[in-house]
């Protein structure tokens, strides 16, 4: 696929994405309104769905660079990567992106962003501190290549939606526990009841699926692209062996995030990120594929 067509693929995606969200969590709320016999949640629903896609599409870039603390630093603060961003970014033919830095200690990075106009990149402090230049080069050129696929969009648009699935759950399982439903209401037969622990059961599943929906391939596209660009694959093939052996979990861990990282962060010391319902495939895989690439 070419990276035009990915580019289209991507914008359809988003667009699909962010209409499935507004009939997932406005069918949820009106299976609200019925079992609580009140037309409020039904509407209530529509416009928070609504409303968070037009968050999620404008100022999802923010949410997530506020969730890693991440600070925006000047060419004087670090030119070193400031000169490294500028040069990978004329190589890939986009506009140089914001450049972030995250105190978080563990080993990762991020690209955020709606297009590659109003794009961003995060860097953990973590991956300063264990990667030399070379190796840095390849994970900078990584998230560029995100930003030039127009991956970025997706990502930042599930990242926002997913964790508002996930809290309307969290305010379904509270409803109940602290009750509030009308017992006089005809109208709340056990089909209802079940609908509405159906609707807040699933929902946190939902959220899960949708990260899911960030294509693993989309991972194997940025590290050929990134090689690409580098022209060193041995680079990015070192960068991603250390990051799989680096020990130091996140510090600000977020589930929501873990599909925007080149690698799944480690909730724990020593925690094995690697499994079926991963958002990456697994590192071993990345290596291999880029060893086949020299």
């Amino acid at each position: 696929m070419s990276v035009y067509s990915q580019q289209r693929k991507n914008h359809r995606n988003t667009l699909l994405l962010i209409f499935l969200f507004i009939g997932l969590v406005s069918a949820v709320f009106y299976v609200f309104s019925a079992y609580y016999g009140n037309p409020f949640f039904a509407y209530l629903g529509l416009f928070i769905s609504l409303f968070q896609a037009g968050v999620a599409y404008f100022t999802g870039d923010k949410i997530a660079l506020a969730v890693v603390g991440a600070k925006k630093i000047e060419y004087k603060q670090s030119p070193q990567i400031h000169e490294m961003v500028t040069n990978l970014a004329k190589i890939a033919q986009i506009p140089k992106p914001e450049i972030y830095i995250s105190p978080d200690k563990s080993a990762n990075a991020f690209a955020t962003g709606r297009n590659p106009e109003n794009a961003k990149i995060c860097l953990n402090q973590g991956i300063l501190n264990l990667l030399n230049k070379q190796e840095l080069e390849g994970v900078i050129a990584h998230e560029l290549s995100h930003i030039k696929n127009r991956d970025i969009l997706i990502m930042t648009v599930t990242m926002v939606l997913g964790s508002v699935i996930s809290f309307i759950a969290d305010v379904g399982f509270r409803m109940i526990w602290w009750g509030g439903r009308d017992n006089d209401n005809d109208s709340n037969s056990p089909i209802v009841l079940i609908l509405y622990l159906l609707a807040i059961l699933l929902a946190p599943f939902v959220a899960m699926l949708i990260q899911f929906s960030i294509s693993r391939s989309r991972e194997y596209q940025a590290d050929a692209t990134a090689v690409v660009m580098t022209r060193y694959p041995q680079g990015l093939i070192n960068a991603l062996k250390k990051l799989h052996s680096s020990p130091i979990p996140a510090s600000r861990y977020s589930t929501a995030m873990n599909h925007f990282y080149i690698a799944p962060p480690k909730r724990s010391l020593g925690e094995k990120v690697q499994s079926l319902f991963s958002t990456h495939p697994p590192l071993s895989e990345r290596v291999k594929a880029l060893e086949n690439l020299k």
